[in-house]
């Protein structure tokens, strides 16, 4: 019986571990970060064209000089690739045609919570072969997320809305209610009953008069009708609110990043406790 065990025992430990894959391609910017924050660079054999954009790519220096594709299913085939990482905005039929070819495709959905953020990072890292290298991400962004929540910490209630060009905002269910909750904020797009991605008109807005307006646009966006209202000081100044701006690329694509997002909205709570 001890011989037994002792030989179960043994094949366990000689058991070969699943070597990392040595060809990884990515076909989704939101792919693209974590491909580039856990992998080797020798693991990559390329990269969507989004993610060497600074305007889209939270980390574009690293994507510098590396091979990019625009995610077509030959294009992807023909780099003989033994991991393809995808998401939710991937060609359904490149990720059908490279599973039946016998690729293996880890296919990654957008978070809504920081838990999501949570089990996604450490997918992809498992996936890579460096689940170390997960775990420091997550514990991380759970390090920042602590301090933000110690920072708003026991400040009054204070509401804000996340305001797009043509009065787009999200509410409940959506990546972005967590971000305000977890700084501390009442997200006005869920007092009015929005779930998901909905719009709210200007003069809605000035009616529910929030705490804050969150712009999520670059100052240096092309520039359109839609965004014009954005720095239209009138609003401001009708609805009473203190305008933040917080770059999309903290948050389009949620991610470990995605804590800096919450620590920016946690100061800008603090400062709204202590204006006049």
């Amino acid at each position: 019986m001890r011989l037994a065990a002792a030989a179960l025992a043994g094949a366990f430990l000689t058991a070969p571990v699943a070597a990392a894959p040595a060809r990884v391609v990515s076909i989704h910017l939101c792919a693209d970060e974590l491909v580039m924050a856990l992998a080797d660079p020798g693991q990559i054999a390329s990269l969507s064209w989004h993610a060497a954009d600074p305007a889209q790519s939270y980390l574009a220096e690293r994507a510098v000089g590396l091979p990019e594709n625009f995610g077509g299913a030959e294009e992807v085939i023909a780099l003989k690739p033994d991991l393809v990482l995808a998401g939710a905005y991937s060609g359904r039929e490149t990720k059908t045609l490279l599973r039946r070819l016998g690729v293996k495709v880890l296919d990654l959905d957008l978070p809504r919570s920081f838990a999501d953020i949570r089990r996604q990072t450490m997918a992809a890292a498992e996936a890579l072969g460096h689940p170390e290298r997960g775990r420091t991400l997550v514990a991380e962004m759970d390090a920042k997320l602590a301090a933000a929540a110690r920072k708003v910490a026991g400040l009054p209630p204070a509401s804000a809305i996340l305001y797009q060009p043509g009065g787009v905002t999200m509410g409940k269910g959506f990546l972005e209610d967590e971000i305000l909750r977890q700084a501390g904020l009442g997200n006005v797009a869920t007092t009015l009953g929005i779930e998901g991605q909905g719009s709210v008109s200007i003069e809605t807005l000035i009616a529910a008069r929030p705490d804050l307006i969150i712009f999520g646009v670059e100052p240096d966006a092309p520039p359109s009708l839609s965004a014009r209202m954005l720095s239209n000081r009138v609003l401001v100044r009708a609805t009473r609110a203190r305008p933040v701006t917080l770059p999309p690329i903290l948050w389009t694509c949620g991610a470990w990043f995605t804590a800096e997002a919450v620590d920016r909205l946690a100061n800008a709570r603090v400062a709204l406790a202590k204006a006049p």
